[in-house]
């Protein structure tokens, strides 16, 4: 899915959880979205062009 791959930390662009950083943990490739997790508790799932590549 576009270019991210498992373990990508991430940043949320898109219009829900704008800003938030987390990780990718699954792609679900019928669907083509992307499941980011935020934290323990949150997580959700995106396009690949809801998301662009964090770097600190």
């Amino acid at each position: 899915m576009g270019d991210f791959k498992i373990g990508d930390t991430v940043q949320v662009t898109g219009s829900t959880m704008t800003g938030n950083v987390g990780t990718v943990v699954h792609f679900d490739t019928e669907r083509e979205k992307i499941l980011v997790r935020i934290t323990d508790q949150t997580q959700n799932y995106f396009t690949a062009d809801e998301l662009k590549r964090f770097s600190g």
